[in-house]
């Protein structure tokens, strides 16, 4: 069995395919442009892999789950607003294996391709035991990535695709294919050169709060605050929560509270089953319901994000 592949057209629709693999996260297109990607996914036993790409600069925010790591790299070389908690991703590195956290949150550039893993934390250590390796779980308790020398970087791409490229008939086969990549990250992990170290894992007040407001937003982005209630709600100054969004994303919080709402309205008009959940069938009534009150500015705004006027979203879905 080849990988699995799907298109998306929009990050809410990226979302849903998260859920393939049981992630429940929330997606927002954070440059303006029509948004074209690709998400491959192909299952390994121990392992998942997954392969995007995407046109535009995505953010997802969510749950980890609680026995949960990742092995992750950028393979284009497109790097550069690739994030994990607002920290910039070191080049040539591999990222998302700290032990304990129980949440996501990372961006992909626009027009890169990522490979993510995904696999239980409980087995891998297990795997590191009997491997006589129990040194490494310390480092992946304080560390969510290790900077590695390029040939090393280029090498786990290429192991990445030719895994995405090979069919696999059997669940033994799949098996076999899990532990390789175990084998590799071990490897990886263990790699000695100039240019290999961990990177201690740390999180200022600042990149914390944009977590939690991006989170907010998508529960409670409809009701209608202003920045002081918003502050309030997050028990933070304005200025700390203006310069925590400036600092991670560009955007002003109310800015990014709109642009999540945006968002939000986006997904429901491609998704029949929500509009019909939440009894809305225009694009006025759904623009509405994520309080959007003037129908110029909304067209607008949301013209400007996604590259296409909310009717035209509306009609391609019901085509």
């Amino acid at each position: 069995m080849a990988a699995q592949t799907f298109s998306f057209r929009s990050a809410s629709e990226l979302a849903q395919l998260f859920r393939l693999v049981g992630k429940q996260f929330d997606a927002l297109q954070l440059s303006t442009g029509a948004l074209s990607g690709r998400f491959a996914l192909a299952n390994f036993g121990p392992v998942v892999l997954l392969k995007i790409s995407t046109s535009q600069r995505l953010l997802l925010n969510g749950d980890r789950g609680p026995d949960c790591i990742s092995f992750s790299l950028e393979a284009s070389g497109q790097a550069d607003d690739h994030k994990v908690f607002s920290i910039p991703v070191a080049a040539y590195s591999v990222n998302g294996f700290r032990q304990g956290m129980l949440e996501s949150h990372f961006e992909l550039s626009a027009n890169s391709t990522t490979y993510l893993t995904i696999t239980s934390c409980q087995r891998f250590n297990a795997y590191l035991e009997r491997s006589g390796l129990d040194c490494l779980i310390e480092q992946m308790q304080t560390s969510n990535a290790l900077q590695i020398a390029p040939q090393m970087h280029q090498h786990l791409a290429q192991e990445f695709e030719r895994l995405m490229q090979t069919p696999l008939a059997t669940a033994t086969q799949r098996q076999q294919a899990g532990h390789r990549l175990y084998t590799l990250f071990r490897t990886c992990l263990r790699h000695n050169s100039a240019e290999a170290c961990f990177i201690p894992f740390a999180t200022s007040p600042r990149q914390k709060l944009v977590h939690e407001l991006i989170s907010w937003g998508f529960i409670n982005g409809r009701e209608e605050l202003n920045l002081d209630e918003v502050s309030q709600t997050l028990y933070a100054s304005r200025r700390t929560l203006i310069q925590g969004t400036k600092e991670a994303l560009d955007l002003g919080p109310m800015e990014l509270l709109k642009r999540i709402r945006l968002q939000q309205v986006n997904g429901m008009l491609r998704s029949e089953e929500l509009r019909h959940a939440a009894g809305l069938h225009t694009v006025t009534e759904v623009a509405q319901h994520f309080g959007f009150r003037s129908r110029g500015h909304f067209a607008k705004a949301y013209h400007q994000l996604f590259a296409e006027s909310p009717s035209t979203t509306l009609s391609q879905v019901l085509s």
